[in-house]
């Protein structure tokens, strides 16, 4: 895909999700309601509300372990600066598409001749996630196959057929995550890479034990997004069953990964893709788009923030 086509296709993604956002919100007629309960939160919102801001702390620390584990093997991080680096990476990733930057910010607490590997570590990392998203997605296809077969639209896109090549796709990719060794050779053969050759090295060197305990804690991260997203449906009012959010919130994480985006066409599409998802079960729109809003800002805005002090106070050092 040309550079050009690439930005029409950006601009008619962004166009096209706040479209439907903006469109659902219109035809919303319980809007004063939902400002009532938003402006006047009682206890249990509170409640509700103070435990997603823990399991945003929560979130990135399963994610600094993950990356202390992959990088420790060549330059040893206490938790405290695994946290810090992962901060600071997430303060350059929410700029660029998929957040790729997330790398080249945590590259920054390496030292000279080591940054290579963080991004060798972090690439890993980020894979056992996509893993983790795509099985979980699979999962919650499955469970709206079993359980929702009413809904229509789902059981035209979700059929056997569909479902068989997601189980295919998934097997191939647990292939090559627990196969990385095998993979080193391919990269060898990239001319920019072939004064790299000692940290291309470091893709042998990841024991399938460390590979597995990547992938379990992944997939662990991933039920805390599951579980921060439901609990705010329930602060914003928006009745579901946790069966019902698990699948539909599961389809949400699968399509957005799966889509390429930008930081603000990140936001538009997740909303457009609850209100499509989550939609099905609850005709609360406006509370199922703030509840995306409201998980992007905790877990990528407030964090960015944060991670920008770290960032800015290292390169200043």
């Amino acid at each position: 895909m040309s550079k050009k086509l690439k930005i029409i296709f950006s601009i008619l993604l962004i166009l096209v999700s706040y479209g439907f956002i903006v469109y659902k919100v219109i035809h919303f007629d319980r809007i004063s309601e939902l400002k009532v309960s938003f402006h006047k939160p009682n206890s249990t919102q509170i409640v509700l509300l103070t435990t997603v801001f823990i399991m945003m702390i929560l979130n990135w620390s399963i994610e600094s372990y993950k990356w202390k584990i992959l990088i420790d093997k060549k330059q040893y991080f206490t938790f405290r600066e695994s946290f810090v680096a992962i901060l600071a990476g997430i303060s350059i990733g929410i700029f660029t598409p998929n957040r790729i930057g997330e790398i080249g910010g945590r590259a920054v607490f390496l030292k000279k001749g080591k940054r290579t590997y963080g991004v060798f570590a972090t690439s890993i990392g980020s894979f056992a996630q996509f893993i983790s998203t795509i099985i979980c997605g699979l999962i919650g296809s499955i469970l709206f196959l079993i359980f929702f077969k009413n809904q229509v639209p789902l059981t035209a896109i979700f059929n056997n057929l569909s479902l068989s090549i997601l189980v295919v796709f998934i097997i191939a990719l647990l292939w090559a995550y627990f196969n990385v060794k095998k993979i080193f050779p391919f990269f060898a053969r990239f001319r920019f890479l072939e004064k790299r050759q000692e940290q291309l090295s470091y893709l042998s060197e990841i024991r399938a034990n460390e590979l597995t305990r990547i992938l379990t804690l992944s997939i662990f991260r991933y039920f805390v997004f599951i579980t921060q997203f439901y609990l705010l449906l329930l602060f914003f009012n928006v009745q579901l069953t946790f069966l019902e959010a698990l699948a539909s919130i599961s389809l949400i994480y699968l399509v957005n990964t799966i889509i390429p985006t930008n930081t603000i066409a990140e936001l538009g599409i997740r909303g457009s893709l609850a209100i499509f998802f989550i939609g099905m079960f609850s005709d609360n729109i406006a509370g199922i788009l703030f509840s995306a809003i409201l998980l992007w800002i905790i877990n990528l805005a407030i964090p960015s923030i944060i991670g920008s002090t770290f960032f800015l106070k290292r390169n200043l050092v």
